[in-house]
């Protein structure tokens, strides 16, 4: 997710278990891999809604939590140009300061319902949907808020 986040940015995350949360186009979710094996108790999963998610280096275990940027939800239509460029539904979508990248596949995705199809800001060197297909929505842990360490740092994370 660089230049958003850094390896070691720690940030602030809102699950649905505490709020109902509306993912939309250009939210930063932290979500489980689609080969991960979770089961927990409501109130573990409400107790791991109140943790701070570490943003870690994703060469890891299949169960550790990621972090990307939603580019469409259920219904959409994601077109990625070769030059780098992403349209939702015919429309740009425009992220300022990442680097898009060049020399991609030109590709089109629809997203199914219930699931949502993600990015990362360092286009060239990300690991997300164009490899691991799309995000099931009940592997959302949650919505990334706020940048919230190191303090020096801390901002809102909303473009």
């Amino acid at each position: 997710m660089e230049p958003t986040l850094k390896i070691d940015d720690r940030v602030l995350v809102v699950k649905d278990t505490i709020v109902q949360l509306d993912i939309a186009s250009g939210d930063i979710v932290v979500f489980y891999n689609n080969d991960s094996e979770r089961s927990i108790s409501f109130f573990q999963e409400y107790i791991d809604g109140l943790q701070i998610w570490k943003i870690s280096d994703i060469n890891s275990q299949e169960n550790t939590a990621i972090i990307k940027r939603v580019v469409g939800v259920g219904g959409d239509t994601v077109e990625i140009l070769e030059n780098g460029e992403v349209f939702v539904n015919n429309s740009k979508f425009t992220i300022f300061n990442i680097d898009e990248g060049v020399n991609f596949k030109r590709e089109t995705f629809l997203i199914p319902e219930n699931e949502i199809f993600v990015l990362g800001d360092n286009r060239p060197n990300s690991q997300d949907s164009r490899y691991i297909g799309t995000i099931p929505m009940r592997n959302i842990i949650g919505k990334a808020t706020h940048l919230i360490y190191p303090l020096e740092n801390f901002k809102k994370l909303d473009d």
